[in-house]
């Protein structure tokens, strides 16, 4: 399964960032896997866990909100084209099995 993380900018310039362990962590630390210097993303914010076929969004800070598809959630399972903001970035996840995009039913 290959799952990736997309961020366009203002300008319409995008970046990807290929998730390749089982656990990404994203925050503000410079330890973090995913590492967004911004003030109003917390140190460690957010991760995403990979386990069993399933793609698991975890917020990590509970005075930081982590939103799914535009809504604030502690814990969500993600597919192909969900919208994960944490601060003012967003990612969209791609997602691929085998070079099928798996989507929602």
């Amino acid at each position: 399964m290959g799952i990736e993380l997309t961020i366009t900018n203002q300008d319409g310039t995008s970046r990807s960032f290929e998730l390749s362990k089982d656990r990404t962590t994203i925050g503000r630390r410079r330890n973090c896997d995913l590492h967004v210097a911004l003030p109003n993303v917390a140190p460690l914010h957010c991760e995403i866990k990979l386990a069993g076929g399933l793609i698991r969004l975890l917020n990590r800070d509970p005075d930081a909100e982590t939103y799914h598809n535009g809504n604030a959630v502690t814990a969500a399972d993600l597919i192909h084209e969900d919208v994960v903001k944490i601060g003012p970035v967003e990612f969209t996840v791609s997602v691929k099995d085998d070079e099928t995009v798996i989507r929602r039913l």
